[in-house]
């Protein structure tokens, strides 16, 4: 019978692996500021638009920025994934920089920027969780794609939400995206001891 940590241990890694596994903590703070924020909106549903639409922004932009930098740290031969992993980057800081620009827009304008950015970033998590799977594994990209998809397509096809419903939704969102980046540092951090 074959250990599972010693197969684990004894399979190589690519240096990009290698390089988020040395900063798995920075996938957990992540990890947990947007399930905290996630928790916040469900919790408080009544919050002003400002103050959502402003959280939100950030979330985006810090999102965008991770993105980014994953991008730059996927090995040159993967060359495509690369560019999908920084175009969904450059989305998400596009996204958070237009709703900062004016945090009182109209639910249904919130609603729809949104719903698209979230069914393209879906796409390309499940388009990169095939082409070139991450040294965690394929399973959690791709269910994360999944559910980003859907909740963009329900976003599109339902603008005419209510506020309330919109922060509650979202907040169920980022709970589900914040629990998926915790899970994935606990993974990194497991082959960073393995190696």
């Amino acid at each position: 019978m074959t250990d599972t940590t010693t197969s684990d241990r004894s399979r190589p890694r690519s240096p990009a692996a290698s390089a988020l596994a040395d900063h798995w903590g920075l996938v957990l703070t992540y990890g947990v500021i947007t399930l905290g924020l996630g928790i916040a909106l469900v919790v408080w549903p009544d919050a002003s638009v400002t103050v959502f639409t402003v959280l939100l922004a950030i979330q985006l932009i810090v999102a965008g920025i991770f993105r980014i930098s994953a991008a730059l740290s996927v090995s040159r031969s993967d060359g495509g994934v690369r560019a999908l992993i920084g175009l969904s980057g450059g989305l998400a800081l596009i996204v958070g920089l237009l709703i900062l620009r004016d945090p009182l827009q109209s639910v249904l304008v919130l609603g729809i920027i949104l719903g698209v950015f979230w069914v393209l970033a879906g796409i390309i998590d499940i388009v990169g969780a095939i082409i070139a799977p991450p040294a965690t594994g394929r399973g959690w990209e791709f269910l994360t794609g999944v559910v980003t998809v859907l909740a963009g397509a329900f976003l599109l096809e339902y603008t005419d939400l209510s506020l309330k419903l919109l922060v509650v939704f979202v907040g169920i969102w980022l709970i589900v995206a914040g629990i998926l980046a915790v899970l994935a540092a606990w993974r990194l951090r497991s082959l960073r001891a393995a190696s």
